[in-house]
């Protein structure tokens, strides 16, 4: 299993991906900084004109009750889409970190990678300087 991933993890593009991190978060950070622009700006604007052309005060009465619905549904979708790309600015920068460490890691696996290989080659030296092969 272990082997799986490590081939898997080998197939990525490492170096794409940490270039391409900081892209990532940025973006992130421009969506939210758009996202909650947006939605300070529109909650002060109201566009009722106060005209009414029914009589029928039941219709009237309906209409009103559904412009209700309807404005908060608008609030509760600017507010998903607030936590939405505040979720996604998140990610990105768990994503950046995320990547940060990985290169650490694999940085840290090479060098153990070099130091095993210098450790068995000189067992080798050793014994065959020992046993006079």
């Amino acid at each position: 299993m272990a082997v799986a991933w490590v081939a898997v993890l080998q197939m990525v593009p490492w170096g794409e991906v940490i270039k391409n991190a900081p892209k990532v978060a940025d973006g992130a950070v421009k969506l939210w900084n758009s996202v909650s622009r947006k939605k300070s700006s529109e909650s002060g604007q109201s566009n009722t004109t106060g005209v009414v052309l029914a009589t029928d005060i039941g219709a009237i009465g309906r209409l009103e009750h559904q412009l209700f619905e309807a404005q908060q549904a608008i609030v509760e979708l600017q507010s998903q889409v607030v936590q939405s790309a505040e979720v996604i600015k998140e990610l990105a920068s768990q994503n950046t970190q995320l990547v940060a460490q990985i290169e650490a890691n694999r940085k840290a696996v090479t060098v153990l990678g070099v130091v095993v290989v210098l450790a068995v080659l000189g067992a080798v030296v050793q014994a065959v300087i020992l046993f006079g092969a």
